[in-house]
Order: structure tokens, then sequence, then C-alpha cells
């Protein structure tokens, strides 16, 4: 809806400096490899992020149920770790000094999804990330197989448990949350605030949990990846959706569903592989996609494409980073994949000696699978038999229990461990 038919903003002055905030945090981002300017942003940002709170305090009177709201706010943000850093990082900067920001890159290789390894690596903090990969490959000592990937991480001392990025974040999310209930309490949703920033900066207040969209992206851009035997720069492993509810329903009336599954993540595998079976055997193929949820509500989908173990790999690592962003309780997965059932010998090991596409029995499925954070998980498979033209016939659904699947959700299981140690 265009602003100017809008009502008015209840907060415009609070609501700007929040947008201003926004902004700011992407200019954090994009000077991340060069120090000065990545303490002056940072600096910029912790100001205008307390600016917002007093700018409420400011103008209270003009604000409805002022207490009710702020005083929550208020309350909650006296508990958190990440807001009190904040607060007193503003002080420390305005009335003291800079603050202790070190930084230090975190390389982490992957040989399999049981085999991972992470180890903090110390580099120039002017070296990018690229520079730093020309580095690694010209060292000794590096395992022959597997992949590497590359974080550079800003940490300040005193909230060590938290990459500064994502702390400015987790701030900035509080406030979005502030400034949401005052906007609800005085019955204004959506406003005709307007500014002119990036594309992503606008006055919408989103009631998603984790972290915005755009951030998870633009902290994924400061990752690299490569493959160790062959030093090629994996890219492009996966890509975030946007839920656009007009294509939903174009895509249920395409297929004709009679209702979209709900429910959380594992309610939703039955439905959503009917759902599949109707794409299968209609476009005669069906793509991978991950869907991430907080309890029944859908939060994003992130769409996958690897044609290689390594990038499957990587893909999966990149959800689990995105089912942090989001606070995401709960993860489906439906695509193809090749399949075939475990030899004597690696049911006596309890591994999978050889992947299911290497093997001359393999069967085409499809597959929808689901792992929720308290720990449960259901999966469902249908083969898939071919035509004399390529035409894809679904089989019958039958539930399984295979390790191998499942292996595929490893990294998201660990962050979840990950989340809950430090709280979140």
């Amino acid at each position: 809806m265009p602003s100017n038919l809008l009502p008015p903003c209840p907060m415009p002055q609070a609501h700007k400096r929040l947008m201003d905030c926004h902004a700011q945090w992407h200019a954090l981002q994009e000077s991340y490899f060069c120090p000065d300017s990545f303490r002056l942003a940072l600096n910029t940002f912790l100001q205008t992020h307390r600016s917002v709170t007093s700018l409420l305090l400011k103008h209270k009177s003009n604000l409805p149920k002022f207490q009710d709201w702020f005083s929550e706010y208020d309350d909650q943000a006296a508990k958190t770790d990440v807001m009190r850093w904040a607060k007193k990082s503003r002080n420390r900067i305005v009335h003291e000094s800079d603050l202790d920001l070190n930084s230090s890159c975190h390389v982490t290789w992957i040989g399999n999804w049981h085999n991972r390894q992470e180890v903090k690596a110390t580099f120039p903090p002017r070296m990018s990330v690229s520079e730093i990969i020309e580095a690694i490959k010209n060292s000794r000592g590096m395992p022959p197989f597997g992949t590497i990937t590359i974080r550079r991480r800003w940490v300040d001392g005193a909230l060590n448990a938290w990459e500064v990025l994502d702390a400015a974040a987790a701030c900035y999310m509080h406030l979005n949350d502030l400034l949401r209930a005052g906007h609800l309490a005085a019955g204004v949703p959506r406003c005709d605030v307007e500014g002119s920033y990036e594309e992503c900066v606008d006055s919408s207040l989103t009631d998603a949990s984790g972290k915005l969209n755009c951030m998870h992206t633009a902290q994924s851009e400061l990752a690299s990846h490569f493959s160790v035997p062959d030093g090629v720069i994996l890219d492009g492993v996966s890509e975030e959706l946007e839920i656009d509810e007009a294509k939903i329903q174009a895509s249920i009336e395409r297929y004709k569903i009679p209702e979209f599954p709900d429910g959380d993540a594992i309610a939703r595998v039955p439905g959503m592989m009917a759902v599949a079976r109707k794409v299968m055997e209609r476009d005669g193929e069906h793509g991978t996609f991950a869907f991430c949820f907080k309890g029944e509500s859908l939060l994003t989908i992130q769409a996958m494409r690897f044609d290689s173990q390594r990038v499957k790999i990587l893909s999966f690592e990149r959800l689990a980073d995105l089912v942090e962003s989001t606070r995401a309780d709960g993860v489906l997965v439906i695509g193809e994949m090749w399949m075939a059932l475990q030899t004597d010998r690696e049911k006596e090991l309890g591994t999978v000696l050889f992947p299911a596409r290497d093997r001359l029995d393999r069967m085409e499925v499809l597959s929808v699978f689901a792992v929720t954070r308290d720990g449960r998980q259901a999966e469902t498979v249908c083969f898939v038999e071919r035509g004399s033209s390529g035409e894809a016939r679904c089989g019958e659904i039958s539930g399984i229990d295979s390790g191998g699947v499942m292996n595929t959700l490893i990294p998201v299981r660990r962050k979840w461990k990950e989340m809950e140690s430090r709280g979140l």
C-alpha cells in the first residue's frame, strides 16, 4: 500500500531513528574488513540505537498505553545480556573509550556429516576472506579431502559469547519489537513513515523472531567455502526465498491442491508429501526446499541446489545458520533423492560406506522429513518410477527410519545445542 494511504505514525521521530539503525547495521557489515571503519560504524550504531528509546521517553505523553508496553520492554532489556551490553557500550564510547574489539578468523573443516573441526586462526584484520583462503591453501598439514569454510569474527571483550554483528542484529530486533508493540497499542500496525535508504530498509515492523532475512543474507556473504582437493571456491549453495502468499495461492490452483498443510514441522509431513507428489507427477521433477518453523508459523524457505556431496553438506550448514538467525524450532525438508538399502556390512558398522548416488541398485525417491528442537522427527518417502518418455509416476507412500536421510539434519541439531548453550 502506498505510504500516502497509510495512517500517520504515532512515533515518527523514534521510527525514523530505528530505520537509521537498520541502515547503519548494513554499514557495519560492509566495513567488516576495515577495522577503523568498523569501529566507527559500531560506535554510530550504538549511539543511534540508544536514541530510539530516548525519543520514545521524550514523547511518551502522546503514546497510548505507553507505560504498559515500554515497561515490559525495559524489564526484558534489563535481563538480556546483549541489551545490557548495548547500553553500557554506548555509555563507554561516549564517556570513556572505544570498545575492546578483537578480530579472529574461524576456519571450519568438514569431512562428512559426522567429521567436523573448527579452529581459531590469527590473520591481520584487513586480510580479506579470499586472501585468507590463499594463505590456507599454501599452508602445510591440511587434510586432503573435504571442504573448508572461512569466517571472520569480531568480538567485544565485554560480550565474548556474541559476534558483534549478531549482537547488533539482536539489539535492533529488540527495538523493532518495542516499536511494533507501540504501534499496535496505537491501533496503527503500518504507518506512513518513509526514508531514502537501500531497498530492504523500510518502515515495516516485523513480528519475526531472530534477525531480518537481509541481515542473515548479508552475514552469509562474509563467509567463503572451498573444496580441499582441487581448491575450487564453492558459491551459491543455497538461497532464501521470500514467502509470497500470492505465489503460494497460484501454486495451489496450478497443482489442484485441496488445501495447503498446516501445523508444525512434524504435523505437516504427510500433507507436504501429498503436495510434493502432485508437483512431481505434473512437472517430472521436484527441487529441494527447506522450511523453517517457529511452532506452527512458517518463518522462511531455503532453496537448495547441490551437484556434489560437499556442496550438499555446505547447504545444510547454511540451513543451520538460518535456523539460528530466525530462531526456528522446526525444520522440514522436501526433495528428490537417491536411496539404496544398507548392506549387511554397513548395518554391522552402523554407517554408509557408499553413498546411494554411487550405487548400481539406487532408487529414485521423493522424500519429506522433519525434525524439531524438542527431539521429535518424522520421515516419509515414495518411490518414483519413470515411464518410457521420462514421465514420473509416484508409488505408495511409506514411513521409514533411515539414518542416512536424517544425517543431513546433523548441522541443524548441532546448531540447536550451540544455541541452548548460549541461552538462545
